[in-house]
């Protein structure tokens, strides 16, 4: 069936309530076990114990509340394109090991194209953003280049991986 796409290898044992259970559990992460139950047809236990497994296996890696940052203060968003002078291994994974360690910086990617980096920091002041990019500069010499995009606008959030896209279906039902 056109709704039922099939499982690539790397989705392993996972089945179309388990694909649904995820869909669902992404959008609304405090879901009773009972609602998501009614939701994707199964019984309360059983629907506990798919979760419990999903838990278990590593398919879900934890849960968390989206912060509404603004309300809390008027952050300053950055997104730091770097790209380094080398690229052996313990150069990427020095400078990754710093970008670990800071707070303010809450996504990295290790990139191709024209940078090597993408980084996204939210800092209390550009001051301190400041701060952040000289110390990563400070402590990883071969960053031969730091640039900066600054955030006007968020247009639209990250609220979850389309699954049922990545897995070839052509609506929204896995």
């Amino acid at each position: 069936m056109r709704d039922e796409p099939s499982l690539p290898a790397r989705a392993g044992t996972l089945d179309r309530l388990d694909l649904r259970m995820l869909r669902i559990l992404q959008t609304d992460g405090r879901i009773t076990n009972k609602a998501l139950a009614a939701a994707v047809n199964l019984s309360a236990s059983a629907c506990h114990q798919r979760l419990q497994r999903l838990l278990d296996q590593g398919w879900i890696e934890g849960f968390m509340g989206r912060v509404n940052i603004e309300r809390l203060c008027e952050p300053v968003q950055c997104i730091a394109t770097i790209a380094m002078g080398s690229h052996a291994p313990d150069t990427f994974r020095q400078l990754e090991l710093h970008i670990d360690a800071l707070p303010e910086a809450t996504a990295a990617y290790t990139v191709s194209g024209g940078c090597d980096f993408i980084v996204h920091f939210a800092c209390a002041r550009m001051s301190r953003y400041m701060e952040l990019t000289d110390e990563l500069i400070r402590l990883c010499p071969d960053i031969s280049n730091i640039s900066t995009h600054v955030v006007l606008k968020q247009n639209k959030a990250f609220t979850g991986y389309p699954i049922a896209q990545l897995l070839g279906a052509t609506d929204n039902k896995a």
